[in-house]
């Protein structure tokens, strides 16, 4: 009977202990691999999109897709770091690889789909217009020639584009420069999330309402470069996670007073 050399046998273990634990890890030249490496993970927004992303009053980035970026972010071991860009061109930027991932509440759309790959949804929303209070004006139907307003590059830009009784659309930067030119009267109504538009009110003491039901329903995700996989996948594990631990709810209910990740 043959001894077995001992020797061999151990060398044999710790390569194979070797090949296991580099496969538990991710390969340095990917993104996921890098955001490992560095204990960072950075993500865009535009800053202006209150209460989900916006400078709050000491000058930091605040809001529920930060919140809800620091979680992911802890799930997967790593620190988020925020990234402020104008929207009409985020979608360049991530494919530019200023940054990992848009957690910036992008809507997923077929034209997005064909240059990002987007996580599982991580809230609801809808586009919603929005009139002033002292307005007759009950839907946007009822436009007939008037003014509406609208953020570039948004889902509700091209939505407004479609519809014949809209005069003119007024575009803008940033929501925040929206609502303060419906206040200022220089247009009938805007459009934006129904979640953003309900919290100006107390955000910018603009005197405004909804008019009407929704125009649309949307889901919203996080923007992932189509490459990365690797990277999709861990992101939509931790999402699941913080969502069934509850920490999605503690952060949802934290700026809105309800999960609005329930339709």
């Amino acid at each position: 009977m043959k001894k077995f050399n001992m020797k061999v046998v151990l060398s044999a273990v710790l390569v194979l202990s070797m090949v296991l634990i580099a496969g538990c890890s991710s390969s340095p030249d990917t993104t996921l691999g890098k955001i490992e490496e560095e204990g960072t993970m950075t993500f865009a927004m535009t800053g202006q999109y209150p209460p989900f992303n916006f400078i709050n009053e000491d000058g930091d980035i605040d809001g529920f897709d930060i919140d809800i970026a620091k979680a992911i972010a802890a799930e997967m071991g790593v620190e988020a770091e925020p990234i402020t860009t104008a929207w009409d061109g985020i979608i360049g930027g991530l494919e530019s690889k200023r940054f990992d991932m848009i957690i910036g509440s992008m809507a997923v759309t077929p034209e997005r789909l064909e240059k990002v790959a987007f996580s599982d949804p991580y809230y609801y929303d809808g586009a919603q217009f929005f009139v002033p209070m002292n307005s007759d004006i009950e839907s946007i139907e009822d436009v007939n020639g008037g003014t509406v307003g609208v953020v570039t590059g948004t889902t509700f830009h091209d939505a407004l584009s479609e519809m014949d009784n809209v005069g003119e659309i007024m575009q803008f930067e940033s929501d925040v420069d929206n609502f303060m030119a419906l206040g200022q009267g220089r247009m009938d109504g805007l459009v934006t999330a129904k979640f953003v538009g309900l919290q100006a009110p107390e955000k910018y003491d603009v005197q405004i309402q909804p008019a009407g039901s929704l125009l649309y329903d949307e889901e919203i995700a996080i923007a992932i470069r189509q490459e990365d996989e690797d990277l999709l996948n861990a992101v939509n594990e931790a999402l699941a996670t913080i969502i069934d631990n509850g920490t999605y709810e503690e952060i949802s209910n934290k700026w809105f007073g309800l999960n609005i990740l329930e339709k």
